[in-house]
């Protein structure tokens, strides 16, 4: 006998890669799995990914969503951390059920691909004066 309704797509069929940011944009190429981005943020080669470290995951069709850094990120006061390898398995888990909630919906977190760049940039740039007069050694130059 048939089934009465259609099965469901995961959401997550939808992502078909990540990318991680740190401050020096050491990890340029995509990656399958949000647990490598988290890990590629753990390693050595991060540089300060506590202040830095961002993920987005890249969806079919041109879209990306930024991942909430508060769920691979501590704060604590005025320190932050990437969390310890140890609790991978609970963060990858908790991206999983996040990244579902919100594929299952259009909403404004997605936003177009390829105007992505961490936020954090755009945070240091929105600080900037615009008007503010060149040093001399530009002016020079």
């Amino acid at each position: 006998m048939p089934s009465d309704h259609t099965p469901q797509h995961d959401p997550l069929e939808r992502i078909f890669a990540y990318r991680v940011f740190d401050l020096r944009d050491r990890f340029p190429q995509p990656l399958e799995t949000f647990r490598q981005a988290l890990e590629c943020l753990q390693s050595d080669n991060a540089y300060l990914p506590d202040m830095s470290g961002e993920i987005v995951a890249y969806l079919r069709g041109g879209r990306a969503v930024p991942i909430p850094e508060h769920l691979f990120i501590r704060q604590a006061g005025h320190s932050a951390s990437v969390v310890q390898k140890n609790e991978n398995d609970r963060v990858c888990n908790a991206v999983e059920a996040w990244l579902r909630e919100t594929l299952s919906q259009e909403n404004e977190d997605m936003v177009n691909a390829s105007t992505v760049r961490p936020s954090r940039l755009n945070i240091l740039l929105d600080q900037c004066d615009p008007n503010a007069p060149e040093p001399d050694d530009i002016q020079a130059w």
